[in-house]
């Protein structure tokens, strides 16, 4: 009758460690499955990481050399219409010189009446 009992109480025990094991194993499994794939996501995300950083560095060099073209284009198109401006407003050569010539006997009428303003 004991023989039974303690059979059974092997059993028993037998089963329980078994289980254990069992249940030990399929966590290790587990947990190696989650760090492989705690490892491939931070590889993943090291990968997309890097990629974005290219393609940031790429978006930024055609909006850095894009910048440049359309501030030469301004700078060229400024050059034009203050160039346009300055013909058109002073007129050609005979025009300036003319002007000049006013300029020389008004300063030298304005000399000539602070000298007469001096002497009285």
């Amino acid at each position: 009758m004991f023989r039974p009992v303690v059979k059974l109480l092997f059993l028993t025990k037998a089963a329980f460690e078994v289980g254990r094991e069992r249940v030990e194993d399929a966590l290790d499994a587990v947990t190696a499955k989650a760090s492989e794939c705690k490892t491939q996501g931070s590889d993943k995300f090291n990968e997309s990481r890097d990629k974005v950083k290219e393609v940031a560095g790429e978006v930024y060099q055609q909006v850095w050399q894009r910048s440049e073209v359309l501030e030469g284009q301004v700078r060229e198109k400024l050059k034009r219409q203050v160039s346009d401006f300055s013909l058109g407003a002073l007129g050609d050569a005979s025009e300036i010189n003319e002007l000049r010539a006013e300029l020389a006997t008004l300063r030298a009428e304005i000399a000539e009446l602070k000298s007469m303003r001096a002497a009285v």
